[in-house]
């Protein structure tokens, strides 16, 4: 199967437990895949939309965000490449959260009946598909983690690692080192911080030499520190393989950085968009 196509990053996340017949990762090539371009913070996807049709992630960022505290909100996951950021919606009625691309991003719209005429057909592909579904629930569930007993260090930090390893699952971030388009709101909205307080930690993360981070890219220059002070383990994202690759990397690139300063330096504070757009 060649790469580079649209399906190439879907078979990618599909295959990453548990490989595919010939007949099934053809199944996914023949897949109807709609390209389209989204420009930095456009809505994919609004909240209680009833789509036709899932959202695959080929390049970019997108993030899933609810309303909080009038014009507030937060940000409850972060889609990278390879991921279907409304797999679910092949069995729920309607979106409860809205889709927005974090910096320019690449999706693919796949119909709701293609993808479901591709599950009926192939035990191992439903399989495949519902697998997904819980390792984003189990997402969701370290999230709720994160945000109700970690400190804002350990938030970002968190967050940081988490992608980092989600990224090379999908072939990306080789060297610790990835676009990063975030902005100090995306930052403070997934971590329920003020942008003040977001600023404040990735200024002290960079001062402890855990990571380079500008307005467009991230290197981590201490994995084995960022991820104690995120408290992380990737048990929950069930990707075994990407582990020691991550740890070589880190191996080879860890930095003597001081002790880790865990607490914050001030206390931890705790739009939706129009209606789906199809290009």
């Amino acid at each position: 199967m060649e790469t580079g196509r649209p399906y190439s990053r879907l078979l990618l996340r599909l295959e990453r437990l548990n490989a595919l017949s010939a007949d099934d990762r053809q199944r996914i090539a023949d897949l109807p895949f709609k390209l389209v371009n989204y420009p930095a913070g456009r809505d994919v996807v609004s909240h209680g939309y009833s789509p036709s049709q899932c959202t695959l992630v080929l390049d970019g960022f997108l993030c899933g965000h609810k309303p909080a505290s009038g014009s507030r909100r937060q940000i409850t996951s972060f889609f990278v490449a390879g991921d279907i950021a409304d797999l679910a919606t092949l069995h729920l009625p309607a979106v409860d959260y809205s889709i927005t691309t974090v910096g320019p991003a690449v999706v693919a719209f796949v119909p709701h009946a293609a993808l479901k005429e591709a599950a009926n057909g192939s035990t191992a592909l439903a399989q495949a598909f519902w697998r997904e579904t819980l390792m984003q629930a189990a997402i969701s569930q370290e999230w709720i983690v994160n945000l109700g007993r970690r400190d804002a260090f350990a938030r970002i930090a968190h967050i940081v690692c988490e992608l980092t390893v989600r990224l090379q699952a999908s072939g990306l971030a080789r060297d610790l080192s990835f676009a990063m388009p975030w902005t100090q709101m995306d930052v403070a909205d997934a971590c329920g911080i003020s942008n003040v307080h977001a600023n404040r930690v990735i200024q002290d993360l960079r001062h402890l030499g855990l990571v380079d981070w500008d307005s467009r890219r991230l290197k981590i220059r201490d994995w084995n520190s960022l991820t104690r002070l995120g408290d992380f383990n990737d048990d929950y994202l069930h990707y075994r393989s990407n582990t020691n690759r991550i740890s070589s990397l880190a191996s080879q690139n860890v930095v003597d950085a001081d002790p880790i300063r865990t607490t914050p330096s001030t206390p931890v504070r705790g739009v939706t968009g129009a209606a789906k757009t199809d290009g």
